[in-house]
């Protein structure tokens, strides 16, 4: 391959992305449940430490930089004892950019909604006559 040709890399992330942010919310005493809304489902939840849930979270930059931040919560009688992990980012802008708290349109689009689309006495499958009702 000729050397003025490079291949399109990109970002690669895995894991569950927690910003100080987020463990901010975390308290002593809280519930498994109450830590679950928070931060989400744990990527790493041994079998054999069940009071004990590890958030990994690694982005290969496609520069080849790596970046990789960690996050445990040990619950003691299904509240949680401690938490507490390394390089978390403050918020989300600070590793995956500006896009990173854009708004994203979540309605239908027009052509996910065809019901809008038919008007009075037209039928959806197309002629005059609408389809039976069945009852």
């Amino acid at each position: 391959m000729p050397s003025f040709v490079k291949p399109y890399k990109f970002d690669i992330q895995q894991g569950n992305f927690i910003t100080q942010q987020d463990v901010a919310k975390l308290q002593v005493g809280m519930t498994k449940e109450q830590v679950r809304f928070i931060m989400g489902t744990p990527l790493l939840n041994d079998a054999f430490h069940t009071n004990r849930w590890d958030y990994v979270y690694r982005l290969l930059q496609a520069d080849g930089n790596a970046i990789q931040s960690r996050y445990t919560v040990i619950f003691e009688n299904e509240r949680v004892a401690r938490h507490g992990g390394e390089n978390l980012p403050v918020n989300p802008t600070d590793i995956l950019g500006p896009d990173a708290t854009k708004e994203i349109p979540t309605g239908p689009l027009p052509s996910e909604n065809p019901a809008d689309d038919i008007k009075e006495g037209e039928s959806a499958v197309g002629g005059d006559e609408r389809a039976p009702v069945l009852k």
